[in-house]
């Protein structure tokens, strides 16, 4: 009879493992639907009308633009003086909401941005202005970076690829310089860094020789 008692015993309590072990996979995929960031932008009560910011009508107020006295919505268009840029930013009831581009003088893009009420939110990418070669490619949610954050040289060569979470770093983060040698290799864990952090960039390498 205690053999019998103990066998049950034991399946008993292997079923109750496996019961804690689904238990805990169920509550660990609900985590992750439920906190899956969401990057959607609703454009859709955005005009397509397009107006110069040095329009007489239009006026910046503490954040917000008017159209006369009422928030705009629409496009503005400005020059960015000095900078020789041109934007195109979408606005609605008076702030950034939906896409913002940009170009060079020669009619190439500068940068591409995504907002929603006046935050950044998605992919922000940026290019070279005589290769129209990527520069870099952002990921932003709520104004804070988020996931992957990647750089590149001029000439194409990765500058860095770093990994965000709520702004700060998280996981992998590595750097190289110009001539294509790796000068940061570290993990970033609960705000903690393990592994290689070279931060000097102001000379280049040629076979680990300073140049």
């Amino acid at each position: 009879m205690a053999f019998g008692l103990g066998k049950i015993l034991k399946m008993f309590l292997v079923l109750l493992i496996g019961i804690g072990l689904s238990s805990c996979e169920y509550f660990s995929k609900e985590n992750e639907e439920k906190f899956e960031l969401d990057y959607s932008v609703d454009t859709s009560g955005i005009p397509n009308d397009t107006i110069n910011f040095n329009d007489a009508n239009i006026s910046l107020v503490n954040g917000y633009y008017y159209l006369g006295y009422e928030k705009y919505s629409g496009i503005i268009y400005k020059k960015q003086v000095g900078f020789n840029i041109s934007t195109y930013s979408s606005i609605l009831d008076g702030v950034l909401h939906g896409l913002y581009t940009s170009y060079y003088d020669n009619g190439k893009p500068f940068e591409v941005r995504n907002y929603r009420n006046n935050l950044s939110v998605g992919k922000q990418i940026g290019y070279w202005e005589d290769s129209g070669e990527l520069k870099f490619e952002y990921n932003y949610y709520e104004d804070k970076k988020e996931g992957v954050q990647r750089s590149w040289y001029a000439n194409g060569a990765p500058s860095y690829v770093y990994n965000y979470k709520d702004d700060k770093q998280d996981g992998l983060q590595q750097a190289w310089r110009l001539n294509g040698s790796l000068y940061r290799n570290f993990q970033v864990k609960n705000g903690t860094r393990f592994g290689l952090q070279k931060t000097t960039t102001c000379y280049a390498l040629e076979d680990e020789k300073i140049i």
